[in-house]
């Protein structure tokens, strides 16, 4: 007998996975990506000036500052980190500006009919996977704003009730002089922070489009294993050929669905693909300075600021790879799932389709960064392998340094 679905899980007659992504949308509707409901020709005006004041010219005067960086390396890593970064949130900025329609076509394939479950056990798989994406949305946002608001509010506190003294946020603008800097504190200082949370939830709510898209495929995949599972054939009763049908209607409609699955998986490849290579290849470069920079002598508060960027850096790169590595053994166990079917009764016609289904499902589900690594915890595993060669390898540098000084 299939499990009853709880009243939490149970989705209305409405329920619409794209519903899971609103936070994303509205989220880029206030920092410029997405008109959603607003008339287009308005919102490219908001957009254009919102862009060029949060995002060019925040990061022009990001690459003047590290130019005019005193060249110490201590002093250096915390600029290349956050410019690095930059370049990250620059290629997702562009994934949403120039593939909204990709984007909006993946949202309303979710919503179609093959992709809401053909039973309660098969609609309670999608609601639970759409529940574990809104938690991990959650999750994140929560995180991040901690994080942000121990960055900027903290010392803003310990500025009034201590008189602790209070830097700039992000870069302390080396061009500028220091009269310049003191006169114009507050502004920069706002500037600087509220264009920084903006460019945080960037990161955060395309971040975890990426992970939620990829979630809902596991599920997809999940479904598609239960309707394979359980897949009862008619008993021959009466005319034969209606009986033949009936078993191909049934097929038919689970392998609709198999090739809804692949198209889908193919859109969104389409579209994280680029962002996906970007962030790995940055974020391994970034993580391995942020190793190398606690190798040097610095303040406590430097040594969590490092410590903490090394840890979202590890989240932003471990999530795609677990998640890429859970979609391609999930879509490995389809052929088993085929095989575990009633088909011993079934016509020739439907066998040959059943054989096909298995053949197909032999080349499993592989989610690339511009298809040239695999999304998957081998390729986290290289990565986390080579910055610590490069991190024991300085380290043995230093340690020679230190020992051949007088």
């Amino acid at each position: 007998m299939a499990p009853k679905l709880s009243d939490n899980s149970k989705p209305t007659p409405s329920f619409k996975q794209s519903d899971s992504f609103k936070q994303n949308r509205f989220c880029w509707t206030v920092f410029g990506l997405w008109p959603g409901k607003i008339p287009e020709k308005y919102y490219k005006v908001f957009s254009f000036i919102y862009l060029i004041i949060s995002y060019v010219a925040y990061n022009a005067l990001l690459t003047l500052n590290l130019y005019h960086t005193p060249r110490r390396i201590e002093t250096l890593i915390r600029e290349i980190i956050f410019t690095f970064n930059e370049t990250v949130v620059a290629c997702k900025l562009s994934m949403i500006l120039y593939k909204r329609k990709k984007i909006a076509a993946i949202f309303e394939m979710l919503d179609c009919e093959e992709f809401k479950g053909n039973d309660e056990v098969g609609r309670e798989i999608v609601a639970k996977h759409n529940g574990y994406y809104k938690k991990y949305l959650l999750f994140n946002t929560v995180l991040s704003n901690f994080t942000y608001f121990s960055q900027v509010l903290f010392p803003v506190f310990g500025f009034w009730i201590f008189g602790n003294a209070l830097d700039l946020p992000i870069c302390k603008y080396y061009f500028l002089s220091d009269q310049t800097r003191n006169d114009y504190f507050t502004s920069l200082f706002l500037y600087q922070s509220f264009f920084m949370y903006g460019h945080m939830m960037y990161n955060v709510n395309i971040d975890t489009l990426i992970a939620g898209f990829m979630v809902l495929a596991i599920g997809q995949v999940k479904v598609l294993c239960h309707d394979l599972e359980n897949l009862k054939m008619e008993k021959s009763i009466g005319d034969q050929s209606t009986t033949d049908l009936k078993q191909q209607y049934k097929l038919r409609k689970v392998l609709n669905h198999y090739e809804l699955l692949l198209e889908y998986c193919d859109k969104f490849q389409d579209v994280i693909g680029g962002t996906m290579f970007v962030q790995y290849g940055i974020g391994s470069g970034i993580i391995c300075v942020v190793m190398c920079g606690l190798l040097l002598p610095s303040s406590l508060e430097t040594q969590m600021f490092m410590v903490g960027y090394f840890m979202v850096m590890n989240l932003q790169i471990f999530v795609p790879a677990w998640l890429g590595t859970q979609l391609t053994y999930k879509s490995e166990e389809l052929t088993t799932a085929a095989y575990k079917s009633e088909w011993l009764p079934c016509s020739k016609r439907c066998k040959s389709s059943i054989k096909l289904l298995m053949e197909r499902a032999k080349s499993p589900v592989i989610i690339t960064g511009l298809k040239i690594f695999p999304l998957s915890l081998a390729t986290y595993i290289q990565i986390m392998k080579t910055a610590y060669s490069c991190f024991a390898l300085l380290r043995i540098i230093q340690d020679r340094q230190e020992q051949a000084a007088p």
